[in-house]
């Protein structure tokens, strides 16, 4: 599986726009709290999750379109359609 072009393009420019906001920020400003990191690498890794359970249901759907013979799922793949439903 590749990943395309304007996916990396698209998450270039999300992780470009968070940095120059976290370089402008106030310098009085209060750091993060260590919850609210948590909070946050929670939401990422869920969102992580989402992303890589759509790519491989996409994928599998993708091979039935085109009467490919069905592969066995690879461990990862398994988490994380697990962790999907």
């Amino acid at each position: 599986m590749t990943i395309q072009p304007i996916t990396l393009l698209g998450a270039g420019l999300c992780f470009a726009v968070l940095f120059f906001r976290y370089r402008n920020r106030p310098p009085d400003q209060r750091p993060s709290s260590p919850r609210q990191r948590l909070k946050t690498a929670k939401a990422l890794a869920g969102a992580l999750i989402a992303l890589m359970a759509i790519g491989y249901t996409m994928r599998s759907l993708g091979a039935k379109l085109d009467n490919a013979p069905p592969h066995d799922p690879s461990l990862l793949e398994r988490v994380v359609l697990y962790f999907s439903n």
